[in-house]
């Protein structure tokens, strides 16, 4: 692109933002938006030629017309900088201007605002009304232990570039979008956790914000739980029966409860409200809130044996990554996070456009939660080189497998750098890419002999990408090293200290207890990858000042090959994938679930009081209309899916004491996935 096509789109995209404000801000006085048109319903809403409305206010004083209009204007802009993918500061500088003009803060986004109607899904099926004309009723007091980055984050100390964001929401609010724009290293450090410890870093301290106000929506228009709150409303619940518990999800399991008390105070929840309603209690989790809360089993269990049995009648896992999720390996080794459903229209601001793919993976490294959703199992579920359980019939024809996490293509920098004089080899191709990250080097690698790394031999490669400090947090935060239940094998320690592999450590003994497992099929999810690796040369005395600079940046010297693709095997641009909800494949969501010998599915080694287990799929049909922005109410994406109509239908009738009314349902190749796989005892 010339410089003065480039300028003209720089200015064409200030001039969109802008027009975006402003059209927005005229429209906003006409519609009636959310709440924050039941707020003005009794004011005149006509805006005059002077920009006042017509009761004389000054147009300013509408703050949530304004504050709808920039939302709007932030997405416009994000869909314009994820088009073609360039920094633009000039853009960045007219948004800012309109943010600070707006002066959005995170007591007037709570106090309503929402984003038209268009932005959400149509769907109007309200589940809760009609199973409450059915005759349903609320039974069990429901507590929600939301999943990752879905929930508030808010500033209790910062540094001196954010003092003005005191208790405002740093993530999961417009607060986030306004300092991210100003300042995006500022914003950068304090999310980022102290890489020794998974701690706090000197002067910040960011906490999870609390209630259900920090769970329904990521961010004005972008709904998480709301939808299945509403349906929860609507059947006869409130505040006191339906609670949400909070937490950092930054942190690792174990620094959860030594940071926060996170698990004392869960402890003390269920207890108090089964004490306030005399009935036991209902648990629902999502996504990594499965995790972290099947640790809670442990904890507890260690502190009060028979804690389970008493106070939970029924635990809801929907799309818990069990055995964890491939794309941790590539956020950690590699920083980035392709296709990252969580994020939703905000992924444009974890890309390259904003936060270098280095940055990206110096922050989730200091993350202990994606540490622990590192997959687990090893080869035995995985796979090999040779074989995985969830191959294709395709994939064995042309002799691949899934097996094969890596696919890596590796070059010397000796090697790329002096090959530039011959056009015409392999060698100059991927010089390219050393130098420019050009196409050209990704497809000749792609045809070059490759390394080829199972599950097991892609950790390796992560732990020797990582500082002493990062290895050491593997081994002791994630489940992919622990060969034993560190319950049973660290009798005495406080056993806060540890995660737990599902594949070792039991579910509690609770037989009266009722567990379901609720996800979405049909999405592909990532499972395997294709990769560059740039290698070092051995470093002699001329190069040690070159080498301690770039390692000093934070040089990456691997990436994803995203030049790779074959439809037919499954493999899109350096990811290979398979079923799932697009972003947990079915083996991490449905195994243990179905499994009967080396699962929860009967009375088993992991599942020894015979806790009933029910397990139901959701088979992905988003709706084909553009007004459906989210995927329509069928959508079974791994976010997405708490909207589902049959799930929140499901989840009301488990709450409503009719959880025998829900048999399995299976719609995907789980079963003979579960089927293939042959766990030794000493797994």
């Amino acid at each position: 692109m010339t410089g003065s096509s480039k300028k003209g789109l720089t200015q064409r995209k200030k001039q969109l933002a802008e027009e975006a404000v402003a059209n927005w801000e005229e429209a906003s006085a006409h519609d009636n938006l959310g709440k924050a048109a039941d707020k003005h319903a009794k004011e005149p809403k006509e805006h005059g030629k002077d920009g006042k409305h017509s009761n004389g206010k000054r147009h300013h004083t509408c703050c949530h017309c304004n504050k709808t209009a920039f939302a709007v204007a932030i997405a416009v802009v994000a869909t314009l900088l994820a088009a073609d993918k360039f920094q633009n500061n000039q853009l960045r500088h007219a948004v800012v201007e309109h943010v600070e003009h707006l002066n959005v803060t995170q007591f007037e986004v709570l106090s309503g605002i929402k984003l038209p109607a268009f932005l959400y899904s149509n769907e109007t099926v309200r589940p809760g009304l009609e199973l409450l004309k059915e005759g349903y009723k609320p039974k069990y007091p429901v507590v929600i232990i939301p999943g990752f980055i879905t929930s508030g984050l808010e500033l209790w100390k910062g540094l001196p570039c954010a003092k003005k964001y005191f208790r405002q929401r740093v993530w999961g609010s417009m607060t986030m979008t306004q300092q991210f724009l100003m300042d995006t290293q500022c914003w950068l450090s304090h999310l980022t956790l102290n890489a020794t410890d998974g701690l706090d870093p000197a002067d910040v301290k960011l906490r999870a914000s609390t209630g259900l106000e920090a769970v329904d929506y990521f961010m004005p228009g972008y709904h998480v739980w709301a939808k299945l709150i509403e349906a929860f409303a609507d059947l006869g619940y409130d505040s006191n029966t339906l609670i949400g518990e909070t937490y950092d999800w930054r942190l690792s399991v174990p620094n959860m409860e030594a940071r926060d008390g996170y698990y004392t105070r869960l402890k003390a929840r269920f207890e108090v409200t089964m004490r306030q309603h005399n009935m036991k209690v209902m648990a629902i989790s999502h996504s990594w809130g499965d995790n972290v809360f099947r640790n809670f089993f442990h904890w507890v269990e260690d502190q009060e044996p028979g804690w389970t049995e008493k106070h939970l009648a029924t635990y809801v896992n929907i799309a818990g990554p069990v055995l964890g999720v491939p794309k941790s390996m590539t956020a950690l080794l590699s920083g980035e996070t392709r296709d990252t459903a969580e994020l939703g229209l905000l992924g444009t601001f974890m890309s390259n456009t904003f936060i270098p793919q280095t940055q990206r993976a110096q922050l989730f490294r200091t993350w202990g939660s994606i540490i622990g959703m590192l997959p687990a199992g090893g080869p035995a579920v995985w796979g090999n080189h040779t074989w995985a359980p969830d191959d294709t019939d395709e994939m064995v024809k042309h002799n691949r497998t899934y097996g094969t996490f890596f696919e890596a293509v590796s070059v010397s920098e000796h090697t790329a750098h002096q090959s530039g004089d011959q056009p015409s080899s392999v060698a100059k191709s991927i010089s390219s890419w050393v130098v420019d990250r050009g196409a050209e080097a990704k497809k000749a690698a792609a045809t070059q002999v490759k390394d080829l790394k199972n599950i097991d031999e892609a950790v390796q490669v992560l732990l020797e990408a990582g500082s002493s400090h990062f290895r050491q947090q593997v081994r002791d935060w994630a489940a992919v090293h622990v060969d034993d239940c560190s319950a049973s094998q660290h009798k005495g320690e406080d056993k806060s200290k540890y995660y737990f592999n599902p594949l070792k450590c039991p579910l509690p003994k609770a037989p009266s207890m009722t567990m379901y497992c609720l996800y979405g099929i049909g999405k592909p999810a990532e499972r395997a990858y294709h990769y560059l690796h740039m290698q070092e040369d051995h470093v002699t005395s001329d190069k040690s000042v070159e080498k301690a600079a770039r390692e000093a940046a934070g040089e990456m010297h691997w990436k994803i090959n995203t030049e790779v693709s074959d439809e037919d095997l499954n493999l899109d641009h350096g990811v290979r994938k398979v079923d799932g909800d697009g972003t947990v494949p079915i083996i991490s969501t449905g195994l243990l679930c179905r499994a009967r010998k080396h699962g929860w599915n009967g009375k088993t080694r992991l599942n020894p009081s015979g806790i009933k287990v029910v397990t139901r799929e959701y088979m992905h049909e988003p709706s084909g209309s553009y007004m459906d922005l989210r995927g329509g109410p069928r959508s079974a994406d791994h976010v997405d899916i708490l909207a589902h109509v049959d799930v929140m239908v499901d989840v009301l009738k488990i709450a409503a004491g009719a959880g025998d009314e829900l048999d399995d349902k299976i719609l995907s190749e789980i079963d003979n996935i579960a089927s293939r796989i042959d766990l030794n005892d000493d797994l």
